[in-house]
């Protein structure tokens, strides 16, 4: 009965793979990582800023995207586009509404405003794809400044 026993532990490793010091085959396979996201900051004027009237120049940086003319639709790319005292509809290419939303199709990182009116104002930055559809995650950031 010993006997039986030995052997019938041996065939129970031998069945179960016993440890040959190769766990690959145990591991889960590694989740392929998802793309982070993409920044964009208004670096000026700041939140909260108060203006005098006339031009104002809006200055973006982005993280984790390349800023590149409208029409490129390459991966990981996209272009600017300001948006003053609206909502975005981020599934929708964003409209070209003179003193709502300011395209800046050719790559720029800068823009005048010059028709902000007195008053506080709500400004939005999206990165949107070459077809001017909002990036997916959102880039976006805003701002609130006040015009004397």
């Amino acid at each position: 009965m010993t006997r039986f026993a030995a052997v019938a532990m041996s065939v129970a490793l031998v069945g179960c793979g016993g440890d040959s010091g190769d766990q690959s085959r145990d591991a889960a396979p590694e989740a392929e990582a998802a793309p982070a996201a993409g920044t964009v900051t208004i670096v000026e004027p700041a939140d909260g800023a108060v203006l005098d009237p006339g031009p104002v120049l809006f200055v973006l940086e982005t993280d984790g995207v390349e800023i590149v003319a409208a029409g490129n639709m390459d991966a990981g790319t996209g272009h600017h586009h300001l948006i003053v005292d609206a909502d975005v509809d981020w599934a929708l290419p964003i409209p070209n509404d003179v003193g709502v939303h300011y395209h800046m199709g050719q790559a720029e990182t800068e823009y005048t405003l010059t028709d902000l009116t007195p008053g506080e104002h709500r400004i939005i930055a999206v990165v949107a794809d070459g077809v001017h559809i909002p990036l997916d995650p959102p880039v976006s950031d805003t701002i609130t400044v006040v015009v004397r």
